[in-house]
């Protein structure tokens, strides 16, 4: 069997990856937590709290919910930016070869280190630091077949 992937990868898969994983993690639960500490200290000392206290307040109250997205979402754009446009992923029995432009680079099974199924993508690792998103609508009606191909590989 072969599956054959175009890179569709968008800066909002990255971003949903990155705050899906710190919103399940001890550090999602500290965001939170911050968040409505701070939201009740706004709502029992906002009248009377001086003007650099407000301002502190309202950014601690924007900090979590507001302005991590936001900076995720630029770190988020900036790694979907470094992928190039015309990469290419085959998957076969040999293992994922991997294609840009006229260059090509070819992994065989047993140096893929995990294969993650996330939010809505897949994730194959290549070794701790390079791995490939092959997203749901990358994968589109062949997801559970890739799914089952991919897991019999690697086990």
């Amino acid at each position: 069997m072969t599956y054959r992937f175009e890179n569709k990868v968008k800066p909002s898969d990255f971003w949903l990856l990155s705050m899906h994983h710190t919103y399940h993690s001890t550090v999602g639960i500290c965001n939170i937590v911050f968040t409505l500490a701070m939201f009740a200290l706004v709502y029992r000392f906002g009248k009377t709290a001086g003007d650099a206290v407000e301002v502190l307040l309202f950014f601690g109250c924007i900090l979590f919910p507001v302005l991590q997205p936001f900076f995720v979402y630029l770190r988020a754009r900036g790694q979907a930016m470094m992928i190039p446009e015309n990469l290419v992923l085959t998957f076969d029995d040999r293992g994922l070869l991997v294609e840009v432009g006229t260059q090509a680079q070819s992994i065989p099974w047993k140096k893929i280190t995990s294969v993650t199924k996330e939010y809505n993508m897949v994730i194959v690792r290549s070794d701790a630091k390079h791995g490939y998103i092959i997203t749901n609508r990358m994968l589109g009606k062949q997801k559970q077949d890739f799914w089952a191909f991919i897991q019999s590989k690697i086990q």
